[in-house]
């Protein structure tokens, strides 16, 4: 049986928790973000970026995310980085809609480059909730694949959400460097 300071205690540890909580998603922005594997990568390779599946209901989010992750690569030190993107050779010509066909293509060719290492993924949402204040919400995986064995060797997936005075493409570039600062590159 609890006595009336022994409830008054946990009461107040309790209120001091969930502003503890609310404080950190206000710092941080509420995200989430789960990575599954440990290895370690030397940035002397050669990586490809490959197309994105794009699983959100606005068009091309894949390859905005490809290019701010391209960049985020750049700056943790992989220089030798590809893109496989579609190329618009013959304008009568519809592009490739199936994103896992794109993939699959982009990887043969990456492996007839004889590149070391590809990162893909997917974008599971990329979007501006409605509502009063319109907050961004961006949801992504991605994964490195050792072209060799075509194997995924590394994995990592986030959301995040951001304030209604940020941007889209800044939630999304948050969301990628947080996901990216768990890659270890030599």
């Amino acid at each position: 049986m609890l006595t009336g300071n022994s409830k008054r205690v946990k009461f107040i540890h309790f209120k001091y928790k969930f502003l503890l909580f609310f404080i950190t998603c206000l710092v941080a922005g509420c995200s989430v973000i789960d990575v599954q594997g440990n290895a370690k990568f030397t940035s002397s390779k050669s990586w490809a970026i490959l197309p994105f599946n794009n699983y959100s209901l606005a068009p091309r989010a894949g390859e905005k995310a490809e290019t701010i992750l391209t960049t985020l690569l750049r700056i943790r030190g992989i220089t030798n980085i590809q893109m496989y993107q579609e190329q618009d050779e013959d304008i009568n010509i519809w592009p490739e809609r199936d994103d896992r066909k794109r993939q699959e293509n982009a990887m043969l060719l990456a492996a007839n480059d004889n590149v070391s290492y590809a990162i893909t993924g997917s974008v599971e949402e990329w979007q501006y909730k409605h509502g009063v204040g319109s907050e961004p919400a961006v949801g992504l995986t991605i994964w490195v694949i050792e072209i060799s064995s075509g194997k995924v060797v590394w994995s990592a997936s986030g959301a995040r959400s951001g304030w209604s005075s940020e941007s889209l493409s800044g939630t999304a570039q948050k969301l990628l460097k947080e996901l990216v600062s768990n890659l270890k590159v030599t």
